[in-house]
């Protein structure tokens, strides 16, 4: 090894030009090629490169633009385009596959929609009178009429009362 390449060596900070490996450093070699910077290889690159590193290649000068390029559609047209084509609501298109009552997260789930964003959805379908909050639940059934929640009431009082009859005594 020549003193121009442990000087190479030195400026490359012991590391390869390709790969950036440090290893084995002592057995690196310097390609020196008339049209680019010295190179450092290690045996690896060296090995898969050649006398052509991808690294080390001067920048080409740039060449001059023949005519101006063409002018592109303005954005404002570009922009109403793509507000035209809206994409479908996939939570809307879940809610017909959801049981009667279920809960953000199987609606998140159905529709493939993060609990975060289902949930703000939800609440705009609410306002739309498109879903009802049932407790912690949602529902796509219309709200029960009066007579029903009545009796739904109704029910829920006398549900675990005990009807106690008398008995005639046998014997």
């Amino acid at each position: 090894m020549t003193a121009e390449d442990l000087t190479e060596l030195e400026r490359a900070g012991h590391r390869c030009a390709v790969c950036h490996s440090g290893r084995g450093w002592r057995r690196f070699e310097v390609v020196r090629q008339p049209d680019r910077d010295p190179v450092v290889l290690c045996g690896a690159c060296r090995a898969r490169f050649g006398d052509d590193p991808p690294v080390g290649r001067k920048p080409k000068p740039a060449p001059e633009p023949a005519a101006p390029a063409p002018k592109r559609r303005s954005q404002k047209s570009r922009v109403s385009g793509q507000r035209g084509e809206r994409r479908p609501d996939r939570l809307r298109a879940a809610l017909p596959n959801l049981p009667s009552t279920f809960t953000t997260a199987t609606a998140a789930r159905a529709a493939g929609l993060n609990n975060a964003k289902t949930l703000a959805r939800l609440n705009d379908l609410e306002r739309r009178g498109e879903v009802r909050r049932v407790g912690n639940r949602w529902s796509t059934q219309a709200p029960p009429s009066e007579i029903a929640s009545a009796m739904d009431r109704l029910a829920a009082r006398t549900s675990n009362l005990r009807i106690v009859r008398d008995r005639a005594r046998v014997g």
